[in-house]
Parts: C-alpha cells; structure tokens; sequence
C-alpha cells in the first residue's frame, strides 16, 4: 500500500487504484479523542463511499506515558 504522509504524520493511503482512505478530526464525521475515523473515496468518482469508526490503539489503557509510567492503575488479587 502506499502511505501519503509527511515528516510525521500519515495523512492518507492508496488502498487500491480507485480507493484512497483518509484518517479525518471532523466532529461532525465521529472524531472523539479516542476514536479514529477513517473515510474511504473513490479518485475515479470522487464520490466518499465508507466512513468506519475504531478505537485509537494509542489512547488505550495500559499506554505508558512520557514519563515511563503506566496511565491506568494495577488491579491486585490477595
């Protein structure tokens, strides 16, 4: 697949030679921090075919911050 991106962000990729799928910030499409969402064109028509929502991997638990340190908290059985 190719990736259309920049310095440090991908902003885009060719699926197939019809089909460009574009990450998108738009609240009014879905976007919430935590969520991707991902739009799918088509370059012959134009025409936007899908829109699909996900949860975004790196704002899940577990993610350890800056810091080195764990976001969530350790769950313990006695």
């Amino acid at each position: 697949m190719d990736e259309l991106r920049c310095a440090g962000t991908m902003h885009g990729r060719l699926l197939d030679s019809t089909h460009l799928e574009v990450k998108c910030k738009r609240r009014g499409c879905g976007y919430r921090p935590g969520t991707v969402v991902l739009h799918v064109f088509n370059l012959e028509s134009g025409l936007l075919e899908s829109t699909k929502q996900y949860a975004d991997p790196q704002q899940q638990k577990g993610k350890v911050s800056d810091n080195g340190t764990r976001t969530d908290s350790a769950v313990r059985t006695a």
